[in-house]
């Protein structure tokens, strides 16, 4: 099997890209992208798609992710995390225990969160952190992000450990400003690790070198994900020969679809074929209409 998912535990101080740039020498596969950017200081979960599986890289990203985040008392920075350029320092300050506990609590919920300066967003076709690192202004629009799960996992004079499980679209850089606003007190991220993304936990992921390892034995594809088991949390339809032809020609699948019912998904479905495996992701745009969102 060359096309899947590989559940990469990327270490710090690279940036996604390359991690996704050593995963594919070592596949030796030159399609290969990721399911939502991580720092380079970051570590964690990072979906790495190889061939046809990074045409559902945006379907994975999509969904939820969970974050472990320890977070500095005493220092802010311009990017939000410790590797940005220091911005206040007030050497001995902190939150109590409780204050602390509280407004991670406050977290909960759906709100708008301004993106930081220094991040991938595009800010008319140029990421917004090129404009941050020229010192230049950047207008970043908020988002819609909701937050199911923020707790105090371990609180100390000197920081404290948060758990969060979130949406995409999240920036825990963001924290620093929102949660030193509210507690009175600069502080920054100085560790953050991604524990989850969608169905991908970091128990089942893989690290550079232990790959590297398995890839010098002609066993790294055993590590890839097939599609079908990627997208494990989509109704998949199984369809006639016939139909699959008609699709991969760009034809409507409705014909063959009369009738079924995605049920209480958001109407996205992966069909497939056996012998085909992956055929397309469709979507239900009206009584018995049927869309192809992406072919794959």
């Amino acid at each position: 099997m060359t096309d899947g998912v590989v559940v990469l535990d990327k270490p710090a101080g690279i940036t996604s890209f390359q991690a996704v740039e050593r995963v594919g020498r070592i596949l030796r596969r030159r399609k290969c992208g990721h399911a939502g950017t991580l720092d380079p200081m970051a570590t964690g979960v990072l979906l790495v798609c190889a061939g046809k599986a990074t045409k559902i890289a945006g379907y994975l990203m999509a969904q939820e992710k969970e974050y472990e985040a320890f977070l500095r008392f005493g220092v802010s920075t311009d990017t939000g995390d410790c590797t940005g350029k220091e911005v206040e320092s007030r050497p001995g300050a902190f939150a109590p225990e409780k204050e602390a506990a509280s407004a991670i609590a406050a977290l909960v919920g759906t709100r708008e969160q301004v993106p930081p300066a220094f991040s991938a967003v595009k800010v008319s076709g140029t990421r917004s952190y090129v404009l941050a690192r020229r010192g230049e202004a950047v207008p970043l629009k908020p988002r819609v992000v909701t937050v199911a799960e923020a707790r105090l996992l371990s609180w100390s004079p000197e920081g404290f450990g948060v758990f969060l499980r979130c949406t995409k679209g999240f920036y825990v850089r963001s924290l620093p400003g929102e949660l030193g606003r509210a507690l009175g007190v600069p502080m920054t991220v100085s560790a953050l690790r991604r524990r989850r993304s969608g169905p991908f936990r970091i128990e089942e992921s893989v690290t550079l070198d232990a790959l590297a390892e398995e890839g010098s034995r002609g066993e790294a594809h055993l590590r890839l994900v097939p599609i079908e088991k990627a997208l494990a949390g989509f109704p998949q339809w199984e369809i006639p020969a016939d139909a699959v032809a008609a699709v991969r020609h760009g034809g409507s699948p409705s014909p063959w679809l009369a009738g079924r019912d995605p049920g209480t998904s958001p109407g996205v479905v992966l069909l497939t074929h056996a012998g085909e495996g992956p055929v397309a992701l469709v979507e239900l745009v009206g009584a018995g209409q049927w869309k192809i969102l992406r072919g794959i």
